[in-house]
C-alpha cells in the first residue's frame, strides 16, 4: 500500500453494503443475533460456521473497525477492545503463563500494578519493578523465565 493514499483509505474503506445500500456503515446496536435455527444457534456457539452470536464476542461494527485499522496499519489480524485495561490485560496474558516473569517499570497505571501485583501472582506469574529511567535495572532484572518488558508512557 502506498501512504499517499492513507487519507483515501481511511475515508472510503467500508464493509460491504447491505441490501439498502447505505453509502455508510450502518450501526448494530444491538446485544444479541438472532439464528436462524436451534441448528444454526447450535453451529455459531460450536464455531462450526461463522457469525455473529453477542455483541461482546463479535459486531459488524467492531469487525469494520479492527478490519480498517488492519489496512492502515498494514497487518494481517487485529483485536478491539472495550477499554485500554482490557487491551494492556489481554496483551499481557495472551503472551504470559504460569512460571514466567515480567519486567515492568514501576511508573505505571494503577490498574496496569493491580493486574501485576494481584492478578498474575494467583497465576503463577512473576514481576520485578524497576526504575523507568535506569537501563541497568533492566538488564539485572532480566531472568531466563522473563518473557515481557513493560513500559508505560
Amino acid at each position: 500500500m502506498k501512504r499517499d493514499k492513507f487519507e483515501t483509505l481511511a475515508i472510503r474503506t467500508q464493509m460491504e453494503k447491505t441490501a439498502q445500500k447505505e453509502h455508510s456503515a450502518p450501526i448494530y446496536m444491538t446485544s444479541s443475533f438472532t439464528f436462524d435455527s436451534a441448528e444454526h444457534g447450535a453451529q455459531l456457539f460450536n464455531n462450526e460456521v461463522e457469525g455473529n452470536l453477542y455483541s461482546r464476542f463479535s459486531n459488524p461494527n467492531t469487525d469494520e473497525f479492527i478490519d480498517k485499522l488492519c489496512l492502515l496499519e498494514e497487518c494481517e489480524a487485529g483485536v478491539a477492545t472495550a477499554s485500554g485495561m482490557a487491551a494492556v490485560f489481554n496483551s499481557m496474558a495472551a503472551l504470559l503463563k504460569s512460571g514466567d516473569h515480567i519486567v515492568s517499570s514501576g511508573a505505571i497505571f494503577g490498574n496496569s500494578r493491580y493486574v501485576l501485583t494481584n492478578v498474575f501472582p494467583n497465576m503463577g506469574i512473576e514481576h520485578t519493578f524497576v526504575d523507568v529511567d535506569d537501563n541497568e535495572a533492566y538488564k539485572k532484572a532480566i531472568r531466563p523465565s522473563t518473557k515481557m518488558i513493560y513500559v508505560e508512557t
